[in-house]
């Protein structure tokens, strides 16, 4: 491909005037204008390479034109796809300027980290609460920071799952300050639903609500409550009933066939909520995601994403192969050149019976014979994956 060539500037001097261009460009224009198709063609090429899926990294770069010069602008978190493409752009004559930034952002500064400071934090996929929502994050889990806008953070969760998340939901930490909270002892709130409160009296007031899975700093023991501190410093108390030391509950867990049935049948009736990983509400896989959450796993977010996972079961037969607590994807199968495409996922019960979040979260079967059958997902049922054996495997990993 022959392309056009143009003087580069990068760097220094020229980095502050790419800076003063480009905002006088946005201000005149009031939009980017993207008159580049070829440059433009060679960064897509490059993201398909390095960001085939836009959930686990960033790669926002555009070939823009500013007073007319060719502005290669954006963010990345893939330092080597940054350094592909302008490697690529060189190679077919290019010379364009060079204003892409690699995550994090240099406005984020030393606070790289974050911990989810409320019970139930809502992502989005933009900036803006218009978006749609990605997933939630529950009090204590850690971030890492990527990106500023306004009061939102673009974060980027343990699983990898990349989203915006408000600053109100999160405390920003530095490396230090992040591994302090790590290596602090804590407690994990064990029940479905509860509260924390301001002294270790139920009747006195409350801190916050509390969820399965919500991690806090212990601080010591008052009778029948913990002494708990949240991120951002608030103290509050926490029923025994309800929560252990994070220390004691980690062990004692035990991931088996059964355990796995016990608990997502616990789950029945919650409704469902697009995005949901919490009890406030779950999509499919965030139902998937916290039944082996309770058994301190951690799955990948999304259905397509967890379909890669695990141990394949052979289903080309029927159903005599499933065992509980198998995961059951549904879609489309790969046909006529087209991907597969995975929009579902259950987890499977025995007797031919999957328990799943569609509407709110419920059983029913693969049998044609029973009153709870499920005709337009047994239609569409395409694979299925062991998790219980599979712990430590890509993508399926154990709570520390």
């Amino acid at each position: 491909m022959k392309i056009k060539t143009y003087k580069i500037l990068t760097g220094g001097l020229a980095g502050g005037l790419i800076a003063v261009m480009t905002s006088l460009c946005f201000f005149h224009s009031g939009k980017e204008k993207t008159d580049f198709p070829e440059l433009n063609a060679l960064a897509d090429s490059v993201r398909l390479k390095y960001v085939p899926d836009r959930r686990d990294e960033v790669y926002e770069i555009k070939v823009i034109k500013c007073q007319g010069l060719p502005v290669v602008r954006g963010v990345t978190s893939v330092e080597a796809a940054k350094t592909a493409l302008l490697e690529n752009l060189r190679q077919a004559n290019a010379k364009v300027v060079d204003s892409v930034e690699v995550l994090p952002a240099a406005a984020v500064g030393d606070k790289v980290y974050g911990v989810i400071n409320v019970s139930v934090a809502d992502t989005r996929t933009g900036a803006d609460y218009s978006e749609e929502m990605a997933t939630q994050l529950l009090l204590g889990a850690p971030v890492e920071i990527l990106q500023p806008s306004s009061y939102w953070w673009r974060i980027k969760s343990v699983e990898g799952y990349v989203a915006w998340t408000t600053g109100s939901s999160l405390v920003r930490m530095n490396k230090e300050e992040m591994a302090q909270w790590a290596a602090a002892p804590k407690i994990i709130f064990t029940d479905a639903y509860g509260f924390a409160y301001e002294t270790p009296d139920e009747r006195k007031g409350r801190v916050a609500d509390l969820v399965f899975g919500n991690l806090l700093k212990y601080e010591g023991e008052s009778g029948q409550y913990y002494k708990a501190a949240y991120p951002d410093g608030r103290t509050a108390y926490v029923p025994k009933r309800q929560s252990r030391r994070y220390e004691d509950w980690l062990p004692s867990l035990r991931l088996t066939e059964e355990s796995v049935v016990r608990q997502a049948l616990m789950l029945k009736g919650i409704p469902y909520v697009w995005g949901g990983t919490s009890v406030k509400g779950m999509d499919c896989s965030g139902f998937s995601k916290t039944v082996y959450l309770m058994h301190g796993v951690i799955l990948r977010r999304d259905a397509s994403q967890q379909a890669q996972t695990g141990i394949p079961v052979d289903i080309s037969n029927g159903y005599d192969n499933l065992r509980p607590g198998d995961l059951l994807f549904f879609g489309k199968k790969a046909s006529g050149g087209k991907k597969e495409r995975v929009r579902h996922v259950a987890i499977y019960i025995g007797n031919k019976e999957f328990i799943h979040a569609g509407g709110y979260i419920k059983i029913n079967s693969l049998d044609p014979a029973s009153p709870d059958y499920d005709e337009g997902n047994a239609r569409e049922f395409i694979r299925a994956a062991r998790i219980i054996g599979a712990v430590g495997t890509e993508g399926i990993w154990e709570m520390q």
